[in-house]
């Protein structure tokens, strides 16, 4: 399988969504405004994302939309921002919805106070009919919360919460500059449990500095200890032309390729091992968890999140940078703070960019989420959603895949191969109409 890794590493979109974010264009807010009053009369549950972007620094590995801020009046101003945003996209869409599924994402969610949290979740509970019985997610980093914040967050109505934690290996953190001890992360993870939050996530990544097999099979054994319900093992998205920071870690403290492989080989399958349920390409869950379950029932879904259990296929993002899929559209809110405050006190939702999807695209993103999610496509299936032959409309792409060692072709399957599971973005690719159409290379992480 080694000889064979630098066929398969290279450039690769992680499709989150498709198309995806480089093909989309301006779309300005009087489309986004139509989408929402159309959305309204539909009575189809809503997802909720918020994205916080301050944080108290940057980790040198973060590809987030992340800013540095340690004044609490930027975040007063900010929130402030937020509820403006909610006021504008309720007004749009003329009653109080029902919301199954929220996501606070970031940055640092939980860099914000418990009074400037309590403001923002009451004009979200006042503005949607929240289910609280479903899902209430907050990315959470265990430096930022005492027991007494995890039990705030908990009586406001969060179920379900994701722990930052990389790598637990001291020279690993220095190197990214993000000091965080095992004890630390244990203290935090078992207060969560004490406290009854239905489900707890652990985030790794893998391709930092000074991380070999050997160092993170610590980190990997530290995390089996503690069971979390789900854990995200992340490859480290060197993307130095989007995160200038990042050049700050030398090329030459990180893993060869083969290294890295390694890494993620030997970890994934001490998850297996012990349990957890291998889930699309970098994610674990525990059989009782809901999203083993939504992997086992093939209901599982993609988004900008991740991988996700769906409770809703419409969603709105708020904050900067945020994304919404409404209407079989994208929308992505402005990225810099004064733009986005601008627009809001013009009384205009801040969308900037976006895409109306036609057809084809809609084709093709099922296809590449099917794959993405569980490994396998059913062709009948297929024509049944979509009223065409598959073997007919994917000629060209089945030509492509015949000799693949990723997915074997069947007369009513595509089934990705245990080595086609680890490199699934390599043939979802396949099916990417805009990239396969362009003739530069395209400036995606690489697939390893």
């Amino acid at each position: 399988m080694l000889r064979d890794l630098a066929k398969y590493h290279k450039p690769a979109p992680r499709y989150t969504s498709y198309p995806t974010a480089p093909e989309w264009g301006a779309l300005g807010s009087s489309t986004y405004l139509e989408n929402l009053k159309s959305f309204a009369k539909s009575d189809k549950p809503l997802s909720l994302y918020f994205h916080i972007p301050f944080c108290h620094k940057i980790c040198l590995f973060c590809a987030c939309a992340a800013i540095a801020n340690r004044k609490i009046e930027n975040e007063k101003r900010y929130v402030d921002a937020l509820c403006k945003e909610i006021d504008l996209v309720t007004q749009a869409l003329g009653k109080k919805l029902t919301v199954p599924q929220i996501h606070f994402g970031g940055g640092t969610p939980t860099k914000l106070s418990e009074k400037l949290m309590s403001q923002l979740f009451e004009k979200i509970t006042t503005s949607f009919e929240i289910d609280f019985s479903k899902e209430v997610a907050i990315e959470i980093d265990p430096r930022t919360v005492s027991p007494e914040k995890l039990r705030f967050l908990r009586d406001l109505g969060f179920n379900r919460v994701s722990f930052g934690v990389q790598d637990v290996d001291p020279k690993v953190q220095e190197a990214i500059k993000r000091r965080q001890s095992a004890e630390m992360t244990e203290e935090t993870y078992l207060c969560a449990r004490e406290l009854g939050f239905e489900g707890i996530n652990l985030d790794l990544i893998y391709g930092l500095p000074y991380q070999t097999r050997k160092s993170f099979s610590r980190t990997v054994e530290t995390i089996l200890t503690l069971r979390p319900d789900r854990i995200a093992l992340f490859s480290y998205a060197k993307v130095p032309w989007l995160k200038p920071h990042q050049k700050a870690i030398r090329d030459e403290t990180l893993p060869s390729t083969e290294e890295k492989f390694k890494i993620y080989e030997a970890a994934r399958q001490a998850f297996i091992e012990n349990g957890y349920v291998a889930i699309g390409m970098d994610h674990f869950a525990l059989e009782t968890d809901e999203m083993a379950r939504a992997y086992h029932d093939k209901t599982l879904r993609r988004n900008f999140q991740g991988y996700t259990v769906e409770h809703a296929e419409d969603s709105i993002g708020f904050g900067i940078t945020a994304i919404g899929y409404l209407e079989k559209s994208y929308f992505q809110n402005l990225k810099g703070l004064v733009p986005y405050y601008t627009s809001l006190n013009n009384a205009e939702l801040p969308i900037c960019r976006g895409l109306i999807l036609n057809k084809e695209d809609l084709i093709r993103k099922w296809v590449i989420h099917t794959l993405m999610c569980t490994f396998e496509l059913n062709k009948e299936e297929f024509a049944q959603k979509f009223g065409l032959n598959f073997d007919h409309h994917f000629a060209h792409e089945l030509e492509k895949l015949e000799e693949s060692e990723l997915i074997h072709i069947t007369p009513q399957k595509l089934i990705a191969t245990p080595l086609g599971e680890l490199f699934i973005r390599n043939s979802a690719m396949v099916f990417d109409d805009y990239l396969n159409k362009k003739t530069t290379q395209p400036q995606f992480s690489q697939s390893i």
